[in-house]
């Protein structure tokens, strides 16, 4: 069984600055984003809806969730990523960070417009400052 390579791609490295940006930008398209953590029983990965603000990636969830009981205090990895499948291109960024719970009466007013497309109450806010941030762009070949 063969594959199929696009081969006149090019990856290329983000510096931060741009990273943080398509971060930024993404969140008016989408605000799709994957939290990977260590959680007890090894890897964890699960999708958020995010908002960025005061230089930091922001989600909401309940309080009985996995990210809520486990992330708390620990180092977790933020992924955004963006693709143009007809062009063969997009980018990926990943943002390292330590979880934090925060009150809600320390949560930005700009997290009010925040949706959360699950159905629930979504009570508990996580930031995550970010203190890495590392990411990919791939280029079509001109």
């Amino acid at each position: 069984m063969g594959t199929q390579g696009g081969g006149d791609a090019r990856l290329t490295e983000l510096v931060p600055y741009d990273c943080w940006r398509l971060v930024e930008e993404s969140v008016s398209h989408v605000g799709i984003a994957r939290v990977v953590w260590t959680a007890p029983g090894g890897p964890a990965i699960v999708p958020v809806n995010y908002a960025v603000a005061d230089g930091a990636v922001w989600f909401q969830t309940s309080p009985a969730s996995r990210l809520a009981r486990e992330c708390p205090g620990q180092e977790v990895l933020v992924e955004v990523d963006h693709v143009e499948p007809e062009t063969l291109s997009g980018w990926s960024v990943v943002a390292t960070g330590s979880a934090e719970l925060v009150t809600i009466e320390d949560v930005p007013d700009i997290l009010g417009s925040l949706r959360v497309w699950p159905a629930g109450a979504h009570t508990v806010f996580v930031r995550v400052e970010p203190r890495h941030l590392t990411g990919r762009r791939l280029l079509p070949h001109h």
